[in-house]
């Protein structure tokens, strides 16, 4: 199978960059992969830097812009986009999208009906539901006041469902399907099962004006923890072709919305789905087959703002080897402004190790700050450099993969702060959204002593495997705290070495293998009746 994997961002070699190419490693094993870029990559130097084996995958350059990108996945038979904020539709046969963490809402229009609409929607929203358009589905549009998803013929929508729960999904048929064509036979399945036959007509008078038919699937949620996939199979035409317009797409029955739960909310949800839907701006995700998050932090908020439920597949780590520790603190991560995103936050780490030092309580340790730092960032990185002027801090700037590992072996403490002093609420993708660097740092034994937020929770068990910090005098103390109790130290060090397992290329690669085999298996279903 041909597979492209696209990042924007090859060079810069970060988390993003480990995940993509942790992709292309472990499908170049058993598929023909090729990185998409958009200037030359030189993978062995890549590979080197982010400890990765991309000796079986190939390069292809490409025009920068959303156009090129799409033309390119058409090219090939999955299309895995891993690029932060990409928004390109998927033209191959399968694609899978990775949210690194997802762009906010476009903001709607400020007359009385669009401020009715924001102000209604959260207060008709089905927490913790998730409905995903997979596949069959032509970009949303507005057709009068609805906002419709035209089918191809034969659409897939997924429906996140908890475990065991009964529950009834109602997919909105759209009567919008063109005078002087013959009705339209549409034929429902949920996960293979049966569910309906029925007939969509245009309107036939100006009094019949009932332009949503509701379908009713009841629902069991899997015990595997899968959604429940509902398939849409109905009835075709090309406009080009009846009509004589320029409208060579296929056109199956149009999809208004699909809600979910039989509670008032959810009956107003299908009275005004169009207030129910989801803010528009999001039409090219229902191109790919999946879409998943690198963490639960970043699951929770495509949620809030796409308004579709994810799996999960976090990132791959490169686990590291443990060698003869050394009273190393260890951080890893660009050198970027805070003002220009997802910052890393050295400076306010310098400012840590000066207290430390003020402190005398642990004499004869260093600091070491290890990144990559662009052209824009370097006077982000002179301020370090003069922050840490005269203290025990050595920055490593653009880093070679074996001075990383060396150092990774040797640190007995890891430092994490991105995040601190930024809002959760309006500003969450400053936050650490998973933490790879944090992972590979106690694969190696280093104790991670990390801020208390978002994907560093998910990975850090507070006192287990390390420990949580909020205010960055707690970061100081707590440091202080574990190495001078060497008993504790080593505890949470065997912890942290055996957490790191469960994120490892192994168990990521079994994973994603799982997640290519769904995608691309093949799913005939008979559209006669039973």
């Amino acid at each position: 199978m041909k597979v492209a994997v696209y990042d924007q961002w090859w060079p810069t070699a970060g988390g993003g960059e480990k995940f993509a190419g942790g992709i292309a490693e472990v499908l170049s094993a058993d598929h023909d992969v090729t990185l998409l870029a958009h200037e030359p990559v030189d993978t062995e130097a890549l590979g080197e830097r982010l400890q990765l084996d991309l000796s079986r995958v190939g390069v292809e350059i490409i025009d920068l812009g959303q156009g090129a990108v799409e033309e390119a996945s058409g090219d090939v038979d999955l299309f895995v986009n891993a690029s932060y904020t990409s928004v390109a539709t998927n033209r191959a046969a399968h694609g899978l999208y990775v949210v690194h963490f997802p762009t906010p809402p476009p903001p709607e229009g400020d007359d009385l009906r669009s401020r009715a609409k924001r102000w209604l929607r959260p207060l008709v929203a089905a927490p913790g539901v998730g409905v995903s358009y997979v596949r069959g589905f032509h970009p949303e549009e507005m057709i009068g006041d609805h906002r419709v998803r035209w089918t191809t013929g034969d659409a897939r929508v997924d429906v996140g469902v908890p475990a065991g729960h009964e529950t009834e999904v109602v997919v909105l048929l759209g009567r919008m399907v063109g005078h002087g064509l013959p009705p339209v036979k549409v034929r429902i399945e949920a996960d293979g099962r049966f569910v309906a036959s029925l007939v969509i007509e245009a309107p036939r008078s100006r009094v019949d004006r009932r332009m949503v038919v509701p379908v009713t699937v009841p629902v069991v949620g899997r015990d595997d923890g899968e959604p429940v996939s509902i398939r849409i199979v109905s009835d075709h035409h090309v406009p080009a072709d009846v009509f004589g317009t320029g409208d060579a797409r296929r056109l199956g029955v149009p999809v208004v919305g699909v809600q979910v739960g039989g509670d008032l909310k959810a009956i107003l949800r299908r009275r005004y789905p169009s207030i129910a839907g989801p803010p528009p701006g999001f039409d090219w995700v229902a191109s790919y087959d999946r879409v998943v998050a690198n963490s639960a932090y970043t699951r929770e908020w495509i949620r809030r703002w796409w308004q579709i439920d994810t799996g999960v597949l976090n990132p791959p780590v490169t686990l590291q080897h443990r060698g003869d520790k050394d009273k190393i603190i260890l951080n890893v991560g660009r050198f970027f402004e805070p003002k220009h995103g997802h910052s890393k936050k050295q400076l306010e780490l310098v400012r840590a190790m000066r207290a430390l030092e003020w402190r005398g309580r642990m004499p004869d340790w260093t600091l070491h700050l290890v990144g990559g730092c662009s052209d824009v960032d370097r006077p982000y990185l002179d301020k370090v450099r003069a922050e840490a002027e005269g203290l025990p801090v050595v920055l490593h700037v653009d880093a070679p993969g074996a001075e990383v590992k060396d150092l990774y072996a040797r640190a007995s403490i890891y430092w994490h702060a991105t995040g601190l002093g930024e809002d959760p609420d309006t500003q969450p993708d400053r936050f650490e959204h998973f933490g790879i660097t944090t992972v590979e740092a106690m694969s190696a034994g280093a104790v991670p002593v990390v801020i208390r937020a978002a994907g560093q929770e998910e990975v850090v068990e507070h006192g287990v495997s390390g420990l949580h910090w909020e205010p960055l005098v707690q970061l100081v103390c707590f440091t202080e705290d574990v190495v001078l109790d060497p008993d504790r130290w080593a505890a949470l060090s065997a912890g942290a070495e055996a957490r790191a397992e469960q994120y490892g290329m192994e168990a990521f690669g079994e994973k994603l293998r799982g997640l290519v085999a769904r995608i691309t298996a093949t799913d005939h279903l008979e559209t006669e009746e039973p």
